[in-house]
C-alpha cells in the first residue's frame, strides 16, 4: 500500500475568492455604510433662517406690497411676505449673507414701525455638551456624502 506523503485539501472556489480579495471587504463595507441612506438635503441647499416681526398697522395694500418688494430686493433674502391683515412681516434669509439686524434696519428705513423688537443675541443655553468635538461629526458627514453614490441620482 502506498500512501501519499501530503494530501492537498480542496478549498471551495467561493472561499478562495474571499481569501484572495479580502482587502476589498473593508472598502465594500465603507461604501455600503455611505450608501445605506439617501443623502440629506442640507448637502444640496444653503442654510436658511426665518424672522417674523409684528409691525404697526400698515395703511394700504400698496404700502404692504412696496415693503415686500423692498425687503425681497435686499441681498440675502430668499423670500418675504407681508400680511396687511395681521401686520406681520415674515422673512426667509441666508444668515451667511445678511444679519437679522440689517433686515430690521431695512424695515425701519422703509418707515414701518416694528412693534415686537427682534430678539437680542443671547448666548447658547448652558447644557451638557457631547465630549466629541462637532468637527468630527461634520467630517464624518462630509466623508459619507462624498462616498454616497446615490447623490448623483437626486434632483433638486
Amino acid at each position: 500500500m502506498s500512501r501519499k506523503p501530503y494530501t492537498l485539501i480542496r478549498i471551495p472556489t467561493p472561499l478562495v475568492l474571499l481569501i484572495r480579495y479580502a482587502w476589498a471587504l473593508p472598502l465594500l463595507a465603507v461604501l455600503a455604510w455611505a450608501n445605506w441612506e439617501t443623502p440629506q438635503m442640507h448637502h444640496f441647499v444653503r442654510p436658511a433662517a426665518t424672522a417674523i416681526w409684528q409691525l404697526a398697522p400698515l395703511d394700504s395694500p400698496a404700502q404692504a406690497e412696496a415693503l415686500r418688494l423692498r425687503l425681497a430686493a435686499e441681498p440675502g433674502v430668499a423670500a418675504c411676505a407681508v400680511s396687511l391683515r395681521t401686520g406681520c412681516v415674515a422673512l426667509v434669509y441666508h444668515p451667511d449673507e445678511v444679519a437679522p439686524a440689517a433686515l430690521y434696519q431695512a424695515v425701519v428705513r422703509f418707515g414701518a414701525h416694528v412693534v415686537s423688537e427682534p430678539p437680542a443675541n443671547v448666548g447658547a443655553p448652558v447644557l451638557r455638551e457631547c465630549p466629541v468635538p462637532p468637527g468630527y461629526f461634520l467630517l464624518i458627514d462630509r466623508v459619507r456624502f462624498a462616498l454616497n453614490l446615490r447623490r448623483f441620482f437626486v434632483t433638486v
